[in-house]
């Protein structure tokens, strides 16, 4: 049995807002952004902006909802599904929003190298990089973004990306991002 206060214990001690584990579909983002924007707004956090943490949210969680729609039909889908999770929490200077979920080897090196190629640019080089993206013509091709949501959470954080990956087995990788905004 899970001890609910240990786990209420460690979330306190991260200062964990709100975190959410489990399948995620477009309603439930809709729902989770209701209820930070009224998490946000209260109390002594009202001098935040909720609006940047609840858009570095929902680019995290379609990020994972995108992901696992494209591997509908993988091996180990079920686990792919069941893997996400987002925490919100508050920092001395503002908020993190962190995510994780279980990827495919094989697509974590393009993720790391994404993440470090936007974290090696200025804030004037991810404006310039993110209207480049913006001008290509496979924008949406299959369903992709061509990575929008990571620049977009890169031109909103405070700081560089941070992110870990653990390997599960020699197919998968669980990995995580985080993002102080």
């Amino acid at each position: 049995m899970v001890h609910l206060q240990q786990l209420k214990k460690s979330l306190e001690e991260y200062r964990v807002l709100i975190c959410f584990s489990g399948q995620f579909s477009q309603g439930i983002v809709e729902q989770l952004c209701e209820f930070i924007k009224g998490q946000i707004t209260e109390g002594e956090v009202t001098k935040y902006n909720p609006m940047k943490v609840i858009s570095i949210f929902v680019e995290q969680a379609q990020n994972i909802i995108n992901y696992n729609l494209d591997n509908d039909g993988h091996r180990y889908y079920d686990q792919l599904l069941e893997s996400s999770i987002v925490t919100i929490g508050k920092t001395t200077e503002g908020f993190f929003v962190t995510s994780g979920n279980i990827l495919k080897n094989q697509d974590l090196n393009p993720l790391v190298e994404k993440i470090e190629f936007l974290n090696s640019l200025g804030p004037v080089e991810l404006k310039q990089y993110y209207k480049e993206v913006m001008r290509r013509d496979d924008i949406g091709v299959n369903g992709r973004g061509a990575g929008l949501g990571l620049i977009q959470m890169a031109r909103t954080a405070k700081s560089p990306l941070e992110y870990n990956n653990y390997s599960i087995n020699d197919q998968l990788t669980y990995f995580q991002i985080n993002v102080n905004c």
